[in-house]
């Protein structure tokens, strides 16, 4: 069996591991999960009727009143439109804050979901079978994808649908890595990368469709946005003023007043097969 598409993402995603030396050197994970950040693009995304262009595609392959399963679900950014639009809905997320914030969203929605708390795929055998798997800005945290594709495509009676970034989404922070910490980011895996591991784990090329989202995180102000960034970059606080400097000409302001970092566009695309023909 071959195997190389997979080793070649495992081995690309450990090369984004951060030395243990700026761990070492800060009091926060940088890879906290901000679900209060989340809630609030998904509630102002909501508003202003942006809807993840994912949404319509599953919507168009799971059928009308079919199931879905989406894992590592987050606040519900997929989970509840797709429930509002009378779809059964099954969230499977691993961070009990997480999910805690989905169950009050959908509630908020005044739509029923049903959560699962754990990793995929360890908790597939309590998930059964769905007319469509979902996933969404998940598989750039997964070394081990082979297992994790593998379980969707077993989960899903119709089709399996991915939505991530074309290149990780880490990115963009790269330039600040290096000027902070004199390190570069490596340029590995992208969506390529991950449509290899698709066809050869399942035996599928997937379609791909790219299309131009919002931000993923807005700010109210533009010491939360330091803050947040100093976390992201292992900035101490001795060098909280050189951060600021560094990401300040950067920022913009949205016209409904939130702050980003970067670009207020951002590249996605959706990755999709079929299950059955």
């Amino acid at each position: 069996m071959q195997t190389e598409a997979r080793e070649a993402w495992r081995e690309a995603l450990e090369a984004w591991a951060i030395p243990e030396r700026l761990v070492a050197g800060v009091e926060e994970s940088p890879y906290s999960w901000p679900a209060h950040l989340y809630r609030l693009t998904q509630r102002l995304d909501a508003e202003s009727s942006r809807e993840s262009l994912t949404v319509g595609i599953v919507a168009d392959l799971v059928g009308e009143g079919g199931s879905v399963l989406d894992i590592g679900a987050g606040t519900g950014r997929l989970s509840i439109p797709l429930a509002v639009r009378g779809h059964r809905v099954t969230a499977v997320e691993r961070d009990e804050e997480m999910a805690r914030v989905l169950e009050d969203e959908a509630r908020r929605a005044r739509v029923g979901i049903t959560r699962i708390i754990g990793s995929w795929p360890h908790v597939a055998g309590n998930a059964h079978t769905h007319d469509v798997c979902v996933s969404a800005h998940v598989v750039y945290d997964v070394a081990a994808i082979g297992p994790f594709i593998e379980a969707m495509h077993r989960a899903a009676r119709r089709s399996v649908v991915i939505e991530m970034t074309p290149r990780h989404p880490w990115s963009g922070l790269a330039k600040y890595f290096r000027a902070l910490h004199g390190m570069d980011r490596p340029s590995r895996p992208t969506v390529d990368d991950f449509a290899q591991v698709v066809e050869e784990v399942v035996g599928i090329e997937p379609e791909r469709r790219y299309w131009s989202s919002g931000p993923a995180f807005r700010f109210a102000d533009l010491q939360e946005l330091l803050a947040f960034y100093r976390r992201r970059l292992l900035v101490p606080p001795a060098r909280s003023l050189e951060a600021a400097a560094l990401l300040e000409p950067d920022v913009h302001r949205l016209d409904d007043g939130w702050l980003v970092l970067g670009d207020p566009e951002r590249e996605v695309v959706a990755v999709w097969w079929r299950t059955r023909s």
